[in-house]
């Protein structure tokens, strides 16, 4: 090419490039026209929220509807991420400066990052406000860090036992009431059978590690933090017995197919499920789409003796951004939602609110499908409801240890000891750290 055909060239490309520029900041000019004019909304009317699975998760939906509905000048723009990917993904856009308004929170470990990064805006004084917070009943707690509270809570699950009323009816077995363990594992065996040629399971072991841990933390009043883990012992061994001897589906299996709960239980492939009360609106939902016929009922967690219900649960809740663009508005949605409306909208879709007024859980019990017995509303009013993993510095690494020694255990690769002894071991080390 010639000189002159070079510097036809370079001002070719430099004519290019400027009427890029100039297009892309008239489109963002628009944009922002669009979004202030359209509907009549302005920037201070509009509220992003970031959840994860949104359309598989109908509370969002119900809280966001009932927000709007109260709030006729707001727009809330959801902004969804895959249920995997959240956490990550938040702790990405927290990093880079993003100014999404409000974060659904998924785990304590995750939250304790966000809020000692000096991430999250401290609600403290918005917990206060919210009218007769002795309804959240200590369920405030498991966002408590350092006396102050950098979220909200608008769920608090209940574990609990799911049964299948038709496999224990064929077994002429009678509905299961406030278990042991020794009692809950002979069922197990008694109800293992088969069904039009199927192999029926007489329980059923989801994946996480919540459900068997958790709950031999709050049984024995012991804790996944201090790295003593000799108390989960007996309920390790319970679990891989009855692996082992064909009463639950084997971990492995689980893993390796990609098994779901709501599939073993929906299609009475198990007659036992211990799962969170998150469940409840989901199978409800699924009856009134026809997507199940299922009789269903609830009944406690097994006990290590009759009589006092222990059992456990995780809080869901929502934060608001530091960096939130309408950070106003924003905890006016959080309060909304962790207080008696939120949780009216939560309970109404079948779940387990954190604020819970006897005028709430009536919301939940009055539904349509839900079981009425007295045995049902005992599950759902458990002497004591723990929780999962307490807000601390630690919790997301020491969950981190947690995840892959009970996988071990469970796929069989380490024996219950092995993994016990590792666990003390790395879980200490963590500890001492910063000693």
């Amino acid at each position: 090419m010639t000189e002159k055909g070079i510097i036809k060239m370079k001002k070719f490309l430099k004519f290019a490039v400027l009427s890029t520029l100039f297009i892309s900041v008239l489109s963002a000019m628009t944009a922002c026209s669009k979004g202030a004019d359209e509907g009549g909304k302005t920037a201070a009317n509009e509220l992003s929220v970031a959840v994860w699975a949104y359309d598989a998760n109908p509370e969002f939906k119900a809280m966001v509807e009932a927000f709007e509905k109260e709030n006729d000048d707001v727009k809330i723009k959801i902004v969804d991420i895959a249920a995997d990917q959240y956490e990550d993904k938040v702790t990405t856009m927290l990093s880079a400066g993003d100014s999404t308004d409000v974060l659904a929170i998924k785990g304590v470990g995750s939250y304790v990052n966000y809020a000692t990064k000096g991430q999250l805006l401290d609600l403290s004084k918005d917990a206060e406000a919210i009218d007769q917070p002795e309804n959240f009943k200590g369920n405030l707690e498991g966002y408590e860090l350092d006396g102050k509270y950098y979220a909200l809570p608008f769920r608090k699950d209940i574990y609990m036992l799911f049964y299948n009323k038709t496999l224990f009816d064929d077994n002429k077995i009678a509905y299961p009431e406030n278990l042991t363990w020794d009692e809950y594992e002979e069922l197990a065996k008694q109800l293992t059978t088969e069904k039009d040629g199927e192999k029926v399971y007489g329980t059923y072991h989801h994946t996480w590690y919540p459900i068997l841990l958790c709950t031999a933390a709050n049984q024995t009043e012991s804790s996944l933090l201090d790295g003593d883990y000799g108390f989960t012992k007996a309920y390790l061994d319970r679990w891989i017995r009855l692996q082992d001897e064909g009463y639950a589906m084997d971990y492995s299996s689980i893993k390796t197919a990609s098994v779901t709960y709501a599939s073993q239980f929906e299609t009475e492939k198990t007659a036992m499920m211990p799962m969170g009360s998150f469940y409840l609106g989901k199978l409800l939902n699924a009856a009134k789409e026809n997507r199940t016929t299922v009789e269903w009922g609830i009944t406690s967690m097994p006990q290590n003796k009759k009589g006092e219900v222990s059992t456990y649960g995780g809080p869901s809740g929502f934060s608001v951004n530091k960096g939130a663009k309408n950070p106003d508005l924003a905890k006016k949605f959080v309060s909304f939602c962790s207080g008696e409306q939120g949780a009216k909208a939560v309970a109404g879709i079948g779940m387990t609110p954190a604020y819970q007024s006897e005028e709430v859980m009536n919301v939940l019990y009055n539904l349509e499908g839900m079981p009425q017995d007295e045995e049902s509303k005992r599950a759902l009013n458990p002497d004591k409801n723990g929780w999962e993993m307490l807000p601390d510095p630690k919790t997301a690494e020491i969950n981190s240890i947690i995840n892959e020694e009970y996988d071990l255990i469970m796929v069989e690769d380490s024996s219950v000891k092995t993994g016990i002894d590792a666990l003390n071991k790395r879980v200490k080390e963590v500890l001492e750290e910063d000693k």
